[in-house]
């Protein structure tokens, strides 16, 4: 690897210069600099005249850095969902930690109505929603309120009384599981917990808390780390006993779509779905892309 990096620093800067970001990156995963590069994933799915439009539309969502490409990842994964859920039928669906409301953006032009919920202004700054980016109907359903500490009046304010079709998460609860082979989280009351406070609130509070959210929900979705990683497998198994009522599968996305889920650049761990599903048009629309772990 050092050598690598000694013939990339022989490369000229005037060259260096000329180069754009996104040719910058390619180079340096050909190289094996970057383990992880910013490139988009190439399928069909996303050269739909559908996603260049809608990709073009959410250009307020990306976030510029001089040394890399603009990160096509989280767009490719939010129109992926978003067309999963629309071929379900889908007709509102509830993020769990929205973050720039990107997810919003591509569910709202799928024709879904959506909101969600996120950690209050005091425990995070990750949501950071991009002026004018949703509409006002999708803004007046968003909530500042850890999952943790939602009930159902705080939902049934926001949505009335029928229940909603979708909850979904996408590396929501990753920040609670210990899957990082080092110490670390994107939320600093999580990286502070205890493994004593990790197992109560992993092994008790999350499952209660589905449980006691369930009647405003038909179907919960949630993109997590595989079963394998920080004892995810057996935290979600918990919140299935808890939600008896619902149907409950475990699914991972086939290649490509599973490096649209990566959670870090320097660990192999993928994210897959754990699926508690009424309704069976939401894991037969999954199977286009995914199948049963």
């Amino acid at each position: 690897m050092a050598i690598v990096r000694r013939l990339g620093s022989l490369v000229p800067a005037a060259v260096r210069s000329r180069l754009s970001p996104r040719w910058r990156a390619r180079a340096r995963a050909l190289l094996g600099i970057e383990p992880w590069p910013d490139l988009a994933v190439r399928h069909p799915l996303f050269r739909e005249s559908r996603y260049r439009e809608l990709r073009r539309a959410a250009r307020p969502f990306d976030q510029s850095r001089s040394h890399k490409p603009v990160l096509e990842r989280g767009h490719q994964a939010s129109y992926l969902v978003a067309t999963w859920l629309r071929a379900a039928g889908v007709k509102t669906a509830f993020h769990v930690g929205y973050a720039s409301g990107r997810y919003l953006f591509y569910l709202a032009r799928a024709g879904i109505a959506c909101g969600g919920t996120d950690l209050p202004e005091s425990e995070t700054a990750w949501v950071d929603l991009p002026a004018h980016a949703l509409d006002e109907a999708t803004r007046r359903r968003l909530l500042r309120i850890d999952v943790l500490d939602l009930v159902a009046a705080d939902v049934r304010q926001a949505w009335g009384d029928a229940p909603i079709d979708v909850w979904f998460t996408e590396a929501t609860f990753e920040t609670m599981l210990p899957w990082r082979e080092g110490p670390g989280a994107s939320v600093d009351k999580y990286a502070r917990i205890t493994a004593e406070g990790r197992r109560e609130l992993l092994g008790q509070r999350l499952p209660a808390r589905l449980a006691a959210l369930s009647g405003c929900f038909r179907n919960l979705l949630l993109i997590e780390p595989e079963p394998a990683a920080g004892g995810a497998g057996l935290v979600f198994a918990a919140c299935a006993e808890r939600l008896g009522a619902f149907p409950y599968s475990v699914w991972r996305f086939r290649p490509p779509f599973d490096q649209l889920f990566r959670l870090s650049p320097s660990s192999p761990v993928r994210q897959t779905v754990y699926a508690y599903a009424k309704d069976a048009a939401v894991t037969d629309a999954l199977s286009r892309w995914a199948e049963p772990a």
